[in-house]
């Protein structure tokens, strides 16, 4: 018997000299290696900037990971309004961001960023259930004209948002001021869903993107969607300025990061 344990052993050792892997006696796999991707975290920490109707969609909980993932970075996602993100990047204080202002994105284009557009939805303007403007099915500057002439409530992020930029826009598209409104233009300096909630509360109309909307349109019972219209689209964006993260940019071009994009309501772009 001590033979064969030795003649066993002598074979081992000539296999191993000749370097033919042993079960039980191989190295284990690393995480790239046994998957194609790095070890997660093992390229460090970066933030992503976004706006927090990215986050209140629901997308961007399921969307990081997922960019964790296939990267290696552990991602810190700090949720603002477009304004306040792209000073973040501006700073460095956020290595990569997803806005959806495309006016404002232009500032980090011009200083050299890349700006890759990657998915969309509308502006949807929501409002009270019985709609006393009876705006349904007008357009949004339409709306807007009406809701104006009759004074009714009206929620307002007013925080430079990309939300807000847009519902300003509207506005001075039908010769009208949002500075010069007074009380029924309800001020909240909020993020999109607890400027959604304050329009619940009060019954007002707002604009929201559509994603938030469906997303949480179960708790804001007193609210029903009114209208979109073609001025309503609303472009989300990915803006870098380091090679190193093209790798993330990559990602949301594939058919995973895409499925997951129209689960929660936004309709991925095809590269231009």
């Amino acid at each position: 018997m001590r033979k064969n344990w030795v003649k066993i052993s002598l074979v081992c050792l000539v296999l191993v000299a000749l370097g033919v892997t042993l079960a039980g006696c191989s190295k284990p796999k690393t995480e790239e290696e046994s998957t194609g991707y790095p070890e997660p975290g093992s390229k460090g920490t970066i933030v992503l900037a976004t706006t927090t109707s990215f986050r209140d969609s629901g997308l961007a909980e399921v969307l990081v990971k997922e960019m964790e993932k296939v990267s290696g970075y552990t991602i810190n996602l700090v949720a603002q309004g477009s304004g306040a993100t792209i000073e973040l990047l501006q700073r460095g204080d956020a290595q990569v961001g997803i806005t959806h202002a495309p006016d404002l994105e232009q500032a980090l284009v011009d200083a050299g960023w890349t700006r890759m557009p990657f998915m969309k939805n509308y502006f949807y303007l929501v409002g009270p259930k019985d709609d006393p403007a009876a705006v349904k099915e007008k357009t949004l500057p339409e709306a807007f004209q009406v809701i104006y002439e009759k004074q009714l409530p009206f929620v307002n992020r007013n925080d430079n948002s990309g939300t807000d930029v847009k519902e300003r826009n509207i506005w001075k598209s039908i010769g009208l001021d949002p500075d010069t409104f007074g009380d029924w233009y309800i001020k909240t300096q909020a993020g999109m869903l607890n400027s959604l909630q304050i329009a619940n509360e009060k019954g007002a109309y707002i604009l929201t993107d559509q994603s938030t909307w469906m997303n949480n349109k179960d708790q804001l019972t007193n609210l029903d969607f009114i209208t979109t219209s073609a001025e309503g689209e609303n472009i989300y964006s990915f803006l870098y300025n380091d090679p190193q993260y093209q790798v993330l940019a990559d990602y949301l071009k594939t058919d995973e990061a895409r499925e997951l994009m129209q689960q929660f309501f936004f309709e991925p772009l095809d590269e231009e």
